[in-house]
């Protein structure tokens, strides 16, 4: 059987240098990310920064904005420069359209939108902020010769200025540090494929399985130091994008003033989903996803002694919004595929890599052919049970992803805040000003309506605050960021859920719980010998 798979026309495996990938550091720079701009004429724009979190508290985050000057973005020469300008011109743009006890703003002035869209296009990304933008250029080193961890590692800039939003993006740099020597190992396997070599494959899945397993530890560890109620009411909502977002006050998007005419732009907040090494693992594994609903035929896995089937595959993609990175593209109408959309947000370089990496990856293939042999050898066998750990612990570490989101979101969206405002804008006093927040009840409703609730780490930190100053109407929906109205207008900073539903959406617009669970059972039906999704969990020998 594996005379087809050496048959086939066969791609030079990716050089990762090539991808601006480095075999160390994987898709982290193989420097710290630059703390500050080294040209005094970018100035204006780390000043602001060294004050973000005072003027937005003050409200006179605007006022500042609206006062700098416009600088060319040509004059950054690296790509450190160009990336450390990324990440303030996201971070001051994110905040000047949510403001805080302001309405969204749909406008972003020339001073921030013609060199965010400069950069953008330099460093072949969206302007918006994505995961490279917080997470992958979002770091530094607390010792310069210590490790990439979270014993050594801290912040350059937050939304919030505080110690848990470092975390959130902190325990994500770890992720890609830990995962970074996956990538060679991968590109091995798919070499050893070639060569139909079973026990050099077994030896590479093995390593690569224990990888996994420690980015699983190093997940778990997000409810450490990230307290949810902090995370969802004071950090998320400025993690949002202008894609679904017409209740927050941005039916069109925000329009980029000096750009494409000053055109609306539609673009999806950050996410987990940009992570460009989780999408390497899914390449490598042929774990195929598909939109949320709309899924084809089930793979058939093999049982004990059965024929294996490979994965079904099939996408369907939709057009960019933006003109920064090249759009997919469209073969047919048809639902989006959150997963691939969620390419186009990262750095053109890595994207580029993924592609290469799609055309080459063999694993599936191979071990499926093995295990459609007649007999099998003990190599094999082992070889199908090393496959199927790898995928495993990538479905274990979607449900703990899933543990995640119900506990940071799905309860907290739940439960309502704890004050009356969320935290972000105070109500006015007087008949003038008014406010509704429509809530579903408490934490155990949402273990209830989201079965996931039940797994949620019971040690995690949880906001101890009542809800009894809440103004509420019980309706029996929830919302996701609370509604406010100031003298008949709606604050800015508002998501609120469908009436009528339980549906909790991602800052992209994506219906969470559902998709999390699809992308884990895509996941699980990958294996080879077929095993239910819920099965308990390999115990990691690193955890």
């Amino acid at each position: 059987m594996h005379s087809t798979i050496n048959e086939l026309p066969q791609r030079d495996l990716p050089v990762l240098s090539d991808y601006d990938i480095s075999p160390k550091t994987g898709f982290l720079p193989v420097d710290p990310p630059l703390q500050i701009l080294p040209d005094p004429y970018f100035a204006p724009w780390e000043e602001t920064f060294e004050q973000f979190n005072g003027l937005l508290l003050a409200s006179r985050l605007r006022q500042r904005v609206n006062e700098l000057p416009m600088l060319d973005a040509a004059r950054l020469v690296t790509k450190a420069e160009q990336r450390r300008a990324y990440l303030i011109l996201c971070m001051l743009s994110h905040a000047y359209v949510w403001g805080k006890h302001e309405l969204a703003a749909e406008s972003l002035p020339e001073p921030l939108a013609v060199p965010w869209q400069k950069v953008a296009d330099m460093l072949e990304i969206q302007p918006v902020l994505t995961h490279a933008a917080v997470v992958m250029w979002n770091w530094r080193l607390l010792y310069k010769d210590g490790p990439r961890d979270l014993s050594n590692l801290d912040t350059l800039g937050t939304l919030s200025g505080s110690s848990d939003e470092s975390w959130f993006y902190l325990v994500t740099t770890a992720i890609e540090a830990t995962g970074a020597p996956v990538l060679i190992k991968i590109l091995q396997a798919i070499q050893f494929a070639r060569e139909d070599d079973v026990v050099e494959l077994k030896l590479e899945l093995e390593g690569i399985r224990g990888i996994i397993e420690e980015l699983v530890a190093v997940l778990r560890r997000m409810f450490e130091k990230c307290d949810p109620y902090v995370f969802y009411w004071k950090v998320r909502p400025y993690l949002a994008g202008w894609e679904n977002m017409a209740e927050a006050g941005l039916p069109n998007g925000v329009r980029y003033e000096g750009v494409d005419n000053g055109e609306y732009k539609k673009l999806a907040g950050g996410s987990a989903a940009q992570s460009s090494l989780i999408h390497a693992l899914d390449i490598a594994f042929g774990v195929e996803h598909f939109p949320t609903g709309h899924r084809p035929n089930k793979p058939v896995a093999t049982t004990a002694h059965g024929t294996a089937h490979g994965a079904a595959h099939g996408t369907h993609t939709e057009a960019s919004t933006t003109k920064a990175a090249p759009a997919p593209t469209t073969t047919a109408p048809g639902p989006t595929n959150f997963i691939k959309k969620m390419r186009f947000y990262m750095p053109g370089p890595h994207r580029n890599f993924l592609t290469h990496l799609t055309e080459v990856a063999n694993i599936r293939q191979y071990v499926t052919a093995k295990a459609a042999e007649t007999e099998r050898t003990p190599e094999i066998e082992k070889l199908i049970e090393v496959y199927d750990e790898c995928v495993h612990q990538i479905k274990v570490f979607r449900d703990v992803h899933i543990q995640m989101v119900t506990l940071y979101i799905v309860m907290q969206a739940n439960r309502g805040p704890s004050i009356s405002h969320g935290g972000f804008a105070s109500p006015a006093k007087g008949p003038a000003a008014t406010e509704t927040h429509e809530k579903n009840g408490s934490a155990a409703t949402a273990t209830a309506t989201h079965p996931d609730a039940k797994d949620a780490a019971p040690t995690a930190p949880v906001h101890a605050g009542n809800n009894t100053s809440a103004t509420t109407t019980n309706k029996g929906s929830s919302i996701l960021y609370p509604q406010k109205v100031l003298f008949g207008q709606p604050y800015g900073l508002a998501k609120k859920q469908e009436a009528g539903n339980d549906v909790v959406r991602g800052t992209g617009g994506t219906d969470l719980i559902p998709f999390l669970r699809q992308s884990r059972d895509e996941t699980n039906e990958t294996k080879i010998v077929a095993t239910s999704s819920m099965a308990t969990p390999r115990k990691a020998s690193s955890a």
